[in-house]
């Protein structure tokens, strides 16, 4: 089973969060297919084989550490997991590894921070005119 290159599944909750996540890696150059429960992603991955799936921890249906485990036990390196969250001590971030995340994003965060944490999974399908650091930054999250 193959990925779709630069294709993220983005599995976040929070509806106004979830837009902005999706505008800021539309923006980039991203296909993104998303939801806001953990049991919908895995859906989502099978139907269109993302190549990285962000995800948050605490989620309706499973949680992310469900969701990450599932893919990883599913997929096996074909997708790659950023975990994201707003509870960031060393057992999240540990069990999150665990589960098969390959990286950790603790919110809030700055959208570059998403893009960098993006991108060191996911190269950007397209380059932007301008490099994304001289943009606006403006704080993604609780």
């Amino acid at each position: 089973m193959t990925s779709h290159p630069g294709l993220i599944l983005l599995v976040e909750d929070d509806a106004d969060l979830r837009a902005a996540f999706e505008f800021t890696l539309r923006r980039r150059g991203y296909k993104v297919v998303s939801t806001g429960c953990g049991l919908r992603a895995v859906e989502l991955a099978v139907e269109h084989q993302p190549t990285l799936a962000v995800v948050d921890l605490l989620l309706p249906g499973q949680s992310g550490f469900q969701v990450s485990h599932a893919l990883r036990e599913r997929f096996g390196d074909n997708v790659r997991v950023l975990v994201m969250s707003g509870y960031t001590s060393s057992h999240h971030r540990d069990y999150a590894a665990a589960s098969g995340a390959e990286a950790f994003l603790a919110k809030p965060f700055s959208e570059v921070a998403l893009i960098d944490a993006v991108e060191a999974l996911c190269p950007a399908p397209i380059k932007s005119q301008e490099p994304f650091e001289t943009r606006r930054r403006v704080k993604i999250g609780a």
